[in-house]
C-alpha cells in the first residue's frame, strides 16, 4: 500500500458489500518505529470525498482497490 493507492475498508473493518463501501485516496502511510511486526504497527491515512477530515486506521483496516497502476 503506497500514498496515492484508491483503497476500500475491508469487510471486517465497514461490514458491508463492497458496493457500500466508500473509496478513498491514501495520503500517508506510517511505521511506528518501535515495531516488531510492521504490518501490525503500520498507519494509514485516508482521505474519502465528503469528508474534510482525514481518516487514520491500522493498515489492515483497508484494502487496495487499484491493483497494477
Amino acid at each position: 500500500m503506497k500514498i496515492g493507492d484508491l483503497v476500500t475498508f475491508t469487510p471486517e473493518a465497514w461490514g458491508t458489500p463492497l458496493g457500500d463501501r466508500p473509496l478513498g485516496v491514501i495520503t500517508d502511510v506510517e511505521t511506528r518505529p518501535d515495531a516488531t511486526e510492521i504490518e501490525t504497527y503500520q498507519m494509514v491515512t485516508a482521505i474519502f470525498p465528503g469528508d474534510d477530515i482525514p481518516y487514520s486506521s491500522n493498515i489492515k483496516d483497508f484494502e487496495v482497490v487499484n491493483e497494477n497502476w
